[in-house]
């Protein structure tokens, strides 16, 4: 009787294992954006039956985001491109940049590191500004 009970505890753990499965960054990210997406267009229907006069964004509003995005890689791209141009002495920085970094202190690292995010947020809106 003890045999069958543990060959039955064993075979359960054993559906239990096969059943889970660790949840990768990969799959929250996807589960995550397809929770996102499925609440966004939701969200119209919803606001809708609350008030039937609220105005709610179209689905052509993620353009936008996406429009966003390509901008940004665009302007990451131009900044590396300009630096490697522009400042010859920058290739060979950058291929010894881990040694260098390394050797600074950690309020040297935050200066850095905000300084090259801000620079490159205001050059991203300066050059938007100028398109639109």
């Amino acid at each position: 009787m003890k045999i069958v009970q543990q060959q039955q505890q064993q075979q359960l753990v054993a559906d239990i294992e096969y059943i889970y499965w660790p949840l990768t960054g990969r799959w929250v990210l996807g589960i995550s954006l397809v929770c996102l997406m499925v609440f966004f267009i939701a969200a119209g229907f919803l606001l809708q039956a609350i008030d039937p006069t609220a105005g709610v964004l179209d689905i052509g509003i993620l353009s936008v985001l996406f429009f966003a995005v390509l901008a940004a890689l665009l302007i990451i791209y131009c900044c590396f491109w300009l630096q490697e141009i522009l400042w010859q002495p920058f290739k060979l920085f950058r291929q010894q940049f881990s040694v260098h970094f390394n050797q600074l202190t950690s309020w040297q690292k935050c200066v850095i590191y905000f300084s090259v995010f801000f620079l490159s947020l205001f050059s991203f809106l300066a050059v938007l500004a100028m398109l639109l």
